[in-house]
């Protein structure tokens, strides 16, 4: 259980530093400081929710619902701040997805069963 925590934390730092990357450099134009540091730990936040949830899901499924469940939420927030909706939302869903792959298939590193 605290290997699969602790690659799918990494892993979401990771996609949230990706992220990041595309918001201030593949768009043009940059996003203040306090915006890049929500998107970081969003998506650092994410990997950790799908490192410690035991749903009993397949991996692919698991990974697209929790990452849409933080895209969503990404997405309002964008909204909020004028942007558009739909890419925090793709970006959440191409990430869970990744990071169940990842560490589910690569890393060896499942669900497992709780123990009573």
């Amino acid at each position: 259980m605290t290997k699969r925590v602790v690659i799918t934390s990494v892993l979401g730092l990771l996609c949230g530093c990706i992220s990041w990357i595309v918001c201030n450099y593949g768009f043009g134009h940059s996003q203040p400081l306090v915006t890049n540091a929500l998107i970081i730990l969003q998506n650092g936040l994410m990997g950790f929710a799908i490192g410690i949830s035991s749903l009993r899901w397949p991996w692919a499924i698991h990974g697209l619902v929790l990452g849409g469940m933080f895209g969503f939420v990404l997405g309002i927030g964008a909204l909020a701040l004028g942007s558009e909706f739909i890419w925090p939302f793709i970006f959440g869903l191409l990430y869970g997805f990744l990071i169940e792959l990842i560490t589910t298939v690569f890393f060896k590193a499942g669900i497992t069963e709780p123990k009573q």
